[in-house]
C-alpha cells in the first residue's frame, strides 16, 4: 500500500493542507473529512478511497496508481492503547484483524479493533468505484494518540513521500506513527511481534529520530499548530526540535503601526540605503521624477511637439511668411 522505504532524511513538506476540514490526497484517490468526535472518542473522520483517478493526471501520480502498492488503505499496524472503530457507509471495505479478513458493507454495524490487535483496512477490489468508512477511536487523554493532528500529518507526509520522494523514510514514518499510537508490527513469523514493533517505533522513531532532528508534526499540514507544539514539548526527544517564536509574530496592522516611525540616518553610509536615481533627478529640479523621453516636470510629449511646431511657424513668419496664415494655423 505504498509502504516503500528508502534512505533516511527528514521530510520538508511539498504542499500545505492546514486549516482544511476536508483534505484530498493523491489527486483524490484518498479523501479525509474531519468531523466532531463523539463523546469518549478522540476523533471522527469520514474517509473515502477510490480505485482510480479520472482525467489527465501527472506522471508521478499515474505511476503510483499503476503500482500494486498504491494507497488503498493504511499500512498494517496496531494500536498500543486505543480501540479503533469502523462503520462502512459506502462500498465494500476489507477489515483484516490478526490476519483474518472480513468484508464489511453499509449493512453491517460498527465494528471495533481492540489495542494490540494487528490490523488493516482497505477498499475491496469489487467495491464499485469507491469505499467510504467512518473512523474513530477511544480517547485515552494521552499526548500521542489517534487524533486530527496525527492524521493531518500522516496523510500529508504519505502523500508527499510517495509522490515526490519515491518512498517513505523509515525514521520519519516510525516517528509520525509513534506520535499517533500507530505502530508497525514485526514480521508475522517473529514471536512477540507487537512488543518488538512497539519498541522499534519508540527507539528508532521517537528516540533516535528526535536526536537526529526529526519531528512528527509540521505546520504545513497541521490546523491546530498550538496543540501539536504542546504534544511535541511533552516528549524530551522532540522538545528541542520545537520552535515557538511564531506565537510572538505581530498581525499586519500592528506591523504597519510599527513601521510608521521616522527613518533613521546612517552618516556616510546613508547614500547607499536611498534611491540614488531619485536623488539625482531631484538635484536636476525635477522633483525626483524623470520625464518621458528625457523631458522634465509635467511636460508631456504632446505639449513639447506643439511648442516645437509653433516655434517653427514663428521663425517662418520672421523670415517673410505672412502673419495671417500663421495665426490661422496657431
Amino acid at each position: 500500500m505504498g509502504h516503500t522505504l528508502y534512505s533516511p532524511s527528514p521530510i520538508i513538506p511539498f504542499h500545505n493542507s492546514a486549516g482544511q476540514t476536508e483534505i484530498k490526497k493523491f489527486g483524490g484517490l484518498l479523501t479525509s473529512e474531519f468531523m466532531p468526535a463523539p463523546v469518549g472518542r478522540s476523533f471522527q473522520m469520514r474517509q473515502t478511497y477510490r480505485h482510480n483517478v479520472e482525467g489527465p493526471i501527472p506522471d508521478n501520480l499515474r505511476k503510483l496508481i499503476a503500482d500494486p502498492r498504491k494507497p488503498k488503505g493504511p499500512p498494517t499496524h496496531f494500536h498500543q492503547f486505543q480501540t479503533e472503530y469502523f462503520k462502512v457507509e459506502e462500498g465494500i471495505c476489507i477489515v483484516e484483524i490478526n490476519g483474518v479478513p472480513r468484508n464489511v458493507s453499509p449493512d453491517d454495524e460498527e465494528i471495533s479493533c481492540k489495542p494490540g490487535n494487528v490490523h488493516a483496512f482497505y477498499i475491496h477490489p469489487d467495491s464499485p468505484e469507491k469505499m467510504t468508512v467512518l473512523l474513530s477511536a477511544s480517547d485515552t487523554g494521552m499526548d500521542y494518540q489517534l487524533d486530527r493532528v496525527f492524521f493531518e500529518n500522516w496523510y500529508g507526509y504519505w502523500h508527499d513521500a510517495l509522490l515526490y520522494r519515491g518512498g517513505l523514510d523509515l525514521i520519519q514514518t516510525l516517528q509520525i506513527h509513534d506520535a499517533g499510537d500507530h505502530y508497525t508490527p514485526a514480521p508475522a513469523w517473529m514471536p512477540f511481534r507487537t512488543f518488538f514493533g512497539y519498541w522499534a517505533c519508540v527507539i528508532i522513531g521517537r528516540w533516535l529520530g528526535g536526536l537526529l532532528g526529526y519531528k512528527p508534526f509540521f505546520k504545513e499540514y497541521t490546523t491546530d499548530w498550538d496543540f501539536a507544539i504542546s504534544k511535541m514539548k511533552g516528549n524530551v526527544f522532540t522538545r528541542w526540535n520545537v520552535h515557538e517564536s511564531y506565537s510572538d509574530k505581530q498581525p499586519w496592522e500592528k506591523q504597519v503601526e510599527m513601521s510608521s516611525h521616522p527613518k533613521p540616518t546612517n552618516a556616510e553610509y546613508e547614500e547607499l540605503v536611498t534611491d540614488m536615481t531619485e536623488t539625482f533627478w531631484k538635484s536636476q529640479g525635477n522633483n525626483g521624477v524623470k520625464g518621458v523621453n528625457g523631458m522634465f516636470g509635467d511636460e508631456s510629449p504632446t505639449s513639447k511637439m506643439a511648442k516645437v511646431h509653433v516655434k517653427g511657424e514663428v521663425n517662418g513668419a520672421l523670415n517673410g511668411d505672412t502673419v495671417a496664415p500663421l495665426r490661422k494655423r496657431v
